[in-house]
Order: C-alpha cells, then structure tokens, then sequence
C-alpha cells in the first residue's frame, strides 16, 4: 500500500535560463494545495475532489513538515487525524484552512475549527465543495486573462509607474485591460494616471466583495480604453481583505486580457492572495547597493507566493551596476531593464500616464515585456 508521502506531486523545476523568464520558479505554484492525513481512505477521497478542480496537491502524512509549508501553500486540507496535531503546532493564522474527514468524525472535527481558523468539510458527501474551493483558491474558474503583479525591491524607484505603462501599452494594443492598485497607503493609482476625476468604483464600494462577481467594466473609471481600481484618499479601510481581492481578481481575468496589479512591498494577506494568483510577478530593483541588497530580501519573501518571478533593473541617474550582474545578485531571472524616463515628468504635467509614448524608456520595455506574457500559451 503506497504512503501518502509516496503519493505527493511532482514539483516544478527553478528557471535558470535567463532568456526564458517566463517558465515558473521553483516552490510551490498556485495550483498546488497541501494536503496532510495519513487515513488512505480519506485521501482518495480529497484527491478525487482536487482532481475535479484540475489540481494536484502536495501530499504529506507528517505534522512536522507542514510547518514549512503552512504559509506557502495556497490551500491547506487537514485530514480529522492530523488536526489536533496542527492545533498543537499554534501556527500564525491564514485563509484557505479546511479540516476533512468522515460524516461520523464531523463533531469532532468542528472543535478544531476555531483553533485552525478552518472550515469543516465532511467526506465523501462534501466532496463537491471541496472541489469547488479548490478551484476558487488556484483561480480555474476566473477566467484566461494574464495577471501580472509588480513589487518593488525599494521605494520612489518607478514600480507604479511601471505598473500603469504595462496597463496602458496593454490598452493601446486594443485588449480588454485592468489596472488595479492595493496599496491602500500609496495614494491611488489613479493620481499617476491622470484618472482622479474620472468617476467610478473605487476599492471602498468593493471592499466587502467576496464570492463570484460580475464584469466590472462599466462600473470602474476607464481612461484610454483602460479600466482602473485605485484605492481612495482619506476613504475606506486600511487593509484589503484576501476575499475581496479574490473576488475582483476572478472577475478581472474573466473579462479582461491583461489584468496589472500594483502592490505594496508589505506581505498583506490581500497581497499573498494576487501574489498566488499571478501569471508572473516583476520584481522592480534599483541598479545599486542598497537596491540589491533589498532586492535579495523582497526576493527571498516572495519566491515561495508565487509561480514566476522576475526581475526589472531600474538604472538610476548617473551611472548603475550592470543589469545582469544586478539579476544574478538578487537571483532572480532578467526579464528587462529601463533608464531614467524624461517623459514622466513632463506626462505628468499634461495629465499623460506613464507608458503613453511607445517610443519612451518605459514605452519599449513595456511593449517587451507584453511581447512574451502574451506569446505565453499563444491565446493571447
């Protein structure tokens, strides 16, 4: 009879080809639960139901080793004989936690719920919600658009302005294109672009969302073809929560191509969420010492949150290090690099967003960087 540990998936390989930023990093990828029980009947049963999801979960029979992977994992399922072991472990608190087992244990299994912050799912007749779950929690049902997430390595080094070229190179190429700011602090988005006085949604009519939503479009404010969600100035809430950005994000894939999400650098559970969801995410570093150094840090926090990371060098005014000696410094892939861009501030001025030149610093890495998201997979 096969262990649990012997049934566990296969990992991703890391990408060491810097030509080829785009394959997943090593780590866990966003249609990989973790799955923990030792029962073999009750887990042929969840992998039924995760196999209706089209995902194929990390399987582990041991309490110990799910301490590492606790805060990676985008979907923790305990089977009802590991659950008080898991309590026992008094791990930080997360989404996405669900204790499983038999009807006859389901007693039993609702007194973890609250120490686990966990919904209880009894098997085999929930096998149909689990499966649901599963396939909101890896994104299956939330449609074929590209979500690309941008973090910078460090502040004031252009990673928004960066976000919003790629929105509007998106745009101007005639496809269906989001920008969405969640950093609550950062003043919204829609400043940089010169949509403050567009109306619409803003994150606090949509910060309670959760669930499955409609198409937004028609509801945010639109500039240039472009759909942008910005958080508010002195409105609404200091967090996002991960439901809501959950919510958005499934709707934006359905409806748009390319979906662009700016973040701040602070781990934020609503952070973690666009992180697992992203098709790639762009590291911005600055071309010097402090920015490397940073670089690494932001780097080492965000290799296990996501699928792709790569790297942007942003090459500072009078004279930089090298970006690819920057790249294998942090080590992370290349995927492109840009120099100081004039036409920022004088964009500004006329209320122009970044990008909006295609011949501009930011205008051709942007189109670079759409050129191979969207030959990825070739729908787009």
């Amino acid at each position: 009879m096969p262990t649990a540990d012997q049934r566990a998936g296969r990992r991703r390989t890391p990408a060491t080809d810097e030509d080829d930023w785009l394959r997943p990093e090593a780590g866990p990828a966003s249609d990989h639960p973790l799955l923990l029980t030792a029962d073999i009947e009750l887990l042929d049963s969840v992998l039924a139901a995760t196999a209706a999801a089209g995902a194929e979960p990390t399987v582990s029979d041991s309490t110990a080793a799910i301490r590492s992977l606790w805060s990676a994992a985008p979907m923790v399922v305990i089977g009802a004989d590991r659950a008080r072991g898991v309590a026992e472990l008094l791990l930080p608190h997360r989404t996405e936690v669900y204790v499983v087992g038999p009807e006859s244990r389901l007693a039993e299994m609702s007194a973890w719920s609250a120490p686990l912050g966990a919904a209880v799912i009894g098997m085999p007749d929930g096998a149909g919600t689990l499966t649901a779950a599963v396939s909101d929690v890896i994104g299956r049902g939330s449609g074929t658009g590209r979500l690309v997430t941008l973090v910078g390595g460090s502040g004031g080094i252009g990673t928004s302005s960066l976000a919003a070229a790629l929105a509007v190179g998106a745009a101007s190429l005639g496809l269906p294109a989001m920008l969405v700011d969640l950093d609550v602090l950062g003043g919204g988005i829609d400043l940089l672009v010169g949509a403050e006085g567009v109306a619409g949604w803003r994150w606090p009519r949509l910060g309670a969302a959760q669930g499955h939503l409609g198409d937004l479009t028609g509801h945010l404010p639109r500039l240039g073809g472009l759909d942008i969600l910005s958080t508010a100035r002195g409105e609404g809430p200091d967090t996002l929560s991960p439901e809501a950005v959950r919510a958005v994000l499934s709707s934006a894939t359905r409806s748009h191509r390319v979906v662009v999400v700016d973040l701040p650098r602070s781990p934020a559970p609503a952070v973690v969420e666009a992180l697992r969801r992203s098709t790639a995410t762009l590291l911005v570093v600055s071309a010097d010492v402090r920015g490397i150094a940073a670089g690494r840090v932001t780097a080492a926090s965000l290799r296990d949150l996501t699928t792709v990371l790569a790297l942007i060098v942003r090459r500072p005014r009078g004279g930089a290090i090298d970006a690819e000696v920057v790249a294998e410094s942090v080590g992370v892939p290349l995927a492109g690099a840009v120099g100081t861009d004039a036409t920022l501030r004088h964009g500004s001025e006329r209320g122009d967003p970044p990008g909006r030149l295609p011949r501009s610093p930011l205008g051709r890495l942007s189109s670079r960087l759409l050129d191979r998201l969207l030959d990825e997979g070739g729908s787009l």
